[in-house]
């Protein structure tokens, strides 16, 4: 099953939960929904961004894609006219990253961690708008009384995420490194260092004060479910390491690992053994 069909199945249950009908449910729709004052939530094609509304111009994060970017373009015109002057890059994913050349005629500025810029210039479908602004570790960024805070807490999904965070409207954007309910593919894990994720996510929820998120992919999000996703990465962490200390090996460990409290997830039976694997590899490898 492919990534989008099992976000589809995730998507409905989701709204089921919610009390939405699924049989409206359409992921090419985009909708722009507004969290807080200023504060919205993008959503298309599974992948949601962050764009925080001023009277000086317009942030967003995310562009994912060029026809995703141009609707979204679309959905803030009809609540401002004011342009888009700051892009900020979750990170360098070519999913995340591309579509953002649209906003280079608004004069807009594009802000990644340092680490991205060597992905992002190798772009062979050249879609992507290459940073304009790098920050090494922290950067705030300010535009008409609203700030984004921007840190680098290091390796997690890749080696330049940036941990997007609002720290006077307590909104966190969490792309990637957290997938509430959710196992994903062993293809998709290949650029996971999963011991370091863990400790993102613990880094998150000791450091910074939220109570609304912005996930990279999942329409529904909240504190409780990242706290989910620690007990989840804590409990396979506790498990792997167990068994590779005991002398097990990874065939082994992904054949006899279980963990029951999160077999509720999507994807849970079937890919499993590909986070216990990863996990592993974390752990003995340093990556």
């Amino acid at each position: 099953m492919s990534i989008i069909s099992k976000l589809t199945t995730l998507t409905l249950t989701l709204g089921m939960v919610a009390g939405a009908s699924a049989a409206v449910f359409d992921p090419s729709k985009p909708v722009l929904k507004e969290l807080k004052d200023g504060i919205y939530q993008y959503s298309q094609f599974f992948y949601n961004s962050l764009v925080v509304i001023t009277d000086e111009g317009v942030i967003v994060t995310d562009p994912s894609g060029d026809v995703r970017s141009a609707q979204m373009m679309k959905e803030i015109s009809k609540v401002t006219d004011k342009p888009v002057k700051k892009v900020i890059y979750s990170h360098d994913h070519f999913d995340h990253s591309r579509g953002g050349k649209i906003f280079i005629e608004q004069g807009a500025e594009f802000i990644a961690q340092e680490n991205c810029t060597d992905l992002l210039s190798r772009d062979l479908e050249d879609k992507v708008a290459y940073p304009t602004t790098t920050y090494k570790d922290q950067m705030t960024v300010s535009l008409g009384g609203k700030a984004v805070d921007l840190h680098y807490y290091g390796k997690n999904d890749g080696n330049c995420m940036s941990i997007v965070h609002m720290p006077e409207d307590k909104v966190l954007v969490a792309v990637d490194w957290h997938l509430p309910q959710y196992l994903v593919s062993g293809g998709r894990l290949i650029d996971q260092d999963y011991v370091a994720t863990l400790n993102t996510i613990k880094r998150v929820r000791k450091e910074l004060e939220f109570d609304t998120i912005i996930n990279g992919h999942t329409p529904v999000d909240s504190p409780e479910l990242l706290k989910e996703s620690e007990e989840f990465a804590q409990a396979l962490f506790d498990a792997v390491w167990k068994g590779l200390q005991e002398g097990k090996s990874v065939d082994e460990l992904k054949e006899s690992i279980k963990l029951p409290k999160f077999s509720h997830w999507k994807g849970y039976e079937e890919y499993l053994p590909a986070h216990v694997e990863r996990m592993a590899y974390s752990i003995w490898h340093g990556n």
